[in-house]
């Protein structure tokens, strides 16, 4: 899962998670007012440009991603012109 700040993406991962995929998270960042179910978050994502292998942990399950890091997820490039 990935977006902007506040875009909603903790409320897309609850309905992944209502779907069945368990998310990948830490409970580290807790629910408050803006996201009273929780943010669905986990501190070793913003590791991403330095160490991947965590990922093998999140296999089949939701991760959430900033926006920022997607070209560094293994595999991918930085798309190119216009979209």
């Amino acid at each position: 899962m990935t977006g902007l700040p506040r875009s909603g993406t903790s409320l897309a991962m609850q309905l992944l998670e209502g779907a069945g995929i368990l998310p990948f998270t830490d409970g580290c960042r807790s629910a408050d007012a803006s996201n009273p179910q929780g943010y669905y978050e986990a501190e070793i994502v913003k590791t991403l440009p330095q160490d991947s292998a965590w990922l093998a942990q999140a296999e089949g399950r939701a991760v959430k991603v900033i926006h920022l890091l997607l070209p560094q997820l293994p595999g991918t490039t930085a798309p190119t012109g216009c979209w």
